[in-house]
């Protein structure tokens, strides 16, 4: 195909070119082109950065129990309209978002006159698509998809293994491979996890997927990509202890989420990007000035059994006063509290002013873990009584974990929780679950979810702890470029069977470098209360929303330094995903004003030390900074006389 003439041809038609029909999705600034072919009846597409194909021939179709639109499809109409968006968000990367696209939806019909729409989207920073079906009898029931993402093989790949069923899994908490050759088959049937990050040629891609609605389950991608051909495939049958079925029903008009392709010659493209939220709907839910984003102390991570202990559960409630935190986490089995009751910790709590977050298992017989409160959240009526009585109590939050499943009747039950807890303005954050897919925009009152492998693995996971520092790096690439991640940062005391090999800095810098709507702080009440005061008080005012997000350097496993601003201050974090210290200088030239108050929190004369260096900074003076091995640091910049 001699893409230059049919570009000429086809540009947002239906012209006949060679025995093929070829359709197109510009981006505003033209340098990306998602090409949309019918051949034969059959449909595949192309995507292009600037004339080169970064996504190859890739093959498109789906199937219904009773129509196959995947084959002998015959075209119907185009339409093409600009998207134009302006939107805010509670939590994320960057505040005040303006999303511009040009959009194509191309019609066409089965073979037994059943309708499908294909709808292409090109922004600047990335592509997508969508399957839509406009008229459904009393269901359609999906079977199969044949959606291929056929990358150029020149290059390397960032990606964790969707986990196979087991009780706690799967829950999007594999290990990232860092770097392999593209089109690496995955070691079993469970196949490869979204996002997946790919270096190829000059180009970086993320691919992901966007607006899981009730309507669909939510999407992985085959073991087998040889060629770098990597295919859309359904959840497991073992998920959810075998609950749900494998195939997806709607009962009116509905599409499929969203395909997503970042692309850009440049990481910043990837990492900046809200390309996930510009494809997810709207806010639904009208008024959130009650969303209040923050910080909480957490007991878990240090002490399993502390949700049971009343006294235990006070002090954390007392840490999160002394450092200025609006929240304090309740986990697991508060129901079965000794030493007093819920009730009563509430009441202490507001005398704090602190709020609480309760933990919930999901389950239902979706799964078998005994941790409690359980078997409410998974029922409707009971659900819904919980959260009017939590309401009452004044709750902030609540944590519900242990889905282990991407079948369409957990992406429901996602969506129920949400909705529910909106109606009595309880925040929501989901553990043991799927990945973020948006639903922080359609709900803002989801702040965070898991969906990683995070800092709880240092209990069990000596593995894990080896691999912190080039895991934290590659997440920062990967993982939190979709949405909101609770991995529960900046602990800075060890369990004995899995010691730290970050250093105290890279644990510091994890606050500003993760992003999450609700930050845990998950360590031990001991080691905060004897940091220097003035980590306590960076502690204190790091926020957890951010205005905007800058990428300033690095590479996936290797390092990461960011810069994010709240209000008028800037916050550069940077973390050393390697077992070797390394000299970095800093030339920031975003800030607008040119006089500010710096305060550099880095590595020390060892892992264990914070050195701290307050100083003023004129905009164009570089920072030089020395990062210990696995090491990490943040610098504070806050305006002089009111510059912004």
């Amino acid at each position: 195909m001699k893409y230059s003439i049919i570009t000429i041809l086809c540009f947002f038609t239906s012209i006949v070119c060679h025995s093929q029909r070829t359709w197109m999705a510009a981006s505003p600034d033209k340098s990306l082109e998602i090409v949309l072919t019918e051949k034969g009846g059959r449909l595949s597409y192309q995507v292009f950065s600037d004339k080169k194909a970064v996504i190859k021939t890739s093959g498109l179709g789906i199937q219904s129990s009773t129509t196959d639109f995947s084959r002998n499809l015959s075209f119907v109409n185009a339409v093409s309209k600009k998207i134009d968006e302006h939107y805010t968000l509670k939590i994320g990367k960057q505040k005040v978002n303006h999303a511009q696209a040009n959009e194509t939806t191309i019609s066409f019909k089965s073979k037994d006159d059943m309708p499908v729409q294909i709808q292409l989207r090109a922004y600047n920073d990335g592509v997508a698509f969508r399957y839509r079906f406009s008229r459904v009898k009393s269901s359609m029931e999906i079977t199969g998809e044949e959606t291929e993402f056929a990358v150029p093989t020149e290059g390397k790949v960032w990606v964790q293994n969707y986990d196979l069923p087991t009780k706690y899994t799967p829950g999007y908490e594999g290990v990232y491979q860092n770097g392999i050759p593209i089109g690496t088959n995955a070691k079993d049937a469970g196949g490869w996890a979204f996002p997946a990050l790919f270096q190829t040629g000059q180009h970086w891609l993320l691919l992901t997927e966007s607006n899981l609605s009730k309507d669909f389950y939510g999407s992985r991608l085959d073991s087998n990509c040889a060629n770098g051909v990597y295919k859309i495939t359904k959840p497991l049958a073992g998920e959810g202890n075998g609950t749900g079925t494998l195939t997806a029903v709607a009962i009116k008009p509905f599409s499929t989420p969203w395909r997503v392709i970042m692309v850009g010659k440049k990481l910043a493209t990837i990492i900046e990007s809200n390309l996930v939220y510009h494809l997810a709907a709207p806010n639904t839910l009208g008024d959130v000035s009650w969303v209040k984003p923050g910080r909480s102390s957490w007991s878990w991570w240090g002490d399993h059994d502390s949700s049971k202990d009343f006294m235990k559960l006070k002090k954390f409630v007392d840490l999160a006063k002394e450092m200025g935190w609006e929240y304090s986490l309740v986990d697991a089995n508060w129901d079965i509290m000794e030493g007093g009751t819920i009730e009563q910790l509430v009441a202490y709590a507001k005398t704090k002013n602190i709020r609480l977050i309760l933990w919930y298992n999901s389950g239902g017989p979706h799964n078998t873990v005994s941790e409690r409160p359980r078997d409410i959240m998974n029922d409707a009526a009971k659900r819904k009584e919980e959260l009017k009585k939590l309401k009452k109590w004044g709750i902030a939050g609540i944590k519900v974990d242990f889905f282990q499943s991407d079948k369409q009747n957990i992406i429901q039950l996602y969506h129920d929780i949400i909705t529910d807890a909106a109606k009595e303005k309880i925040m929501v954050n989901f553990h043991g679950c799927t990945l973020p897919r948006g639903w922080s925009r359609t709900y803002p009152n989801l702040v965070s979810t898991e969906a990683v492998r995070g800092a709880e693995n240092y209990g069990w996971g000596k593995e894990f702890a080896i691999k912190a520092p080039e895991l934290n790096v590659i997440y920062s690439f990967t993982r939190n470029v979709v949405g909101p991640m609770d991995y529960t940062p900046v602990t800075f005391s060890d369990y004995e069977c899995c010691k730290h090999t970050t250093t105290n800095a890279h644990e510091l810098a994890l606050s500003v470098v993760f992003e999450s709507g609700i930050l845990h702080f998950a360590d031990r009440a001991e080691p905060y209360q004897s940091l220097d005061a003035r980590i306590k008080n960076f502690m204190r005012i790091v926020p957890t929303t951010w205005d905007e997000t800058k990428f300033i350097q690095g590479e996936p496993g290797k390092e990461m330094v960011l810069a994010r601003r709240n209000g008028s201050s800037w916050y550069v974090a940077g973390i050393n995903g390697e077992d070797l210290q390394k000299n970095i200088s800093l030339q920031l030239r975003f800030p607008k004003g040119s006089s500010y108050k710096a305060s550099l929190f880095t590595d020390g004369r060892h892992s264990r030390e914070i050195k701290i260096n307050e100083m003023a900074w004129k905009k164009g003076n570089p920072v030089d900074i020395t990062l210990l091995p696995n090491g990490g640091f943040v610098l504070v910049l806050q305006p002089v006389n009111n510059t912004k």
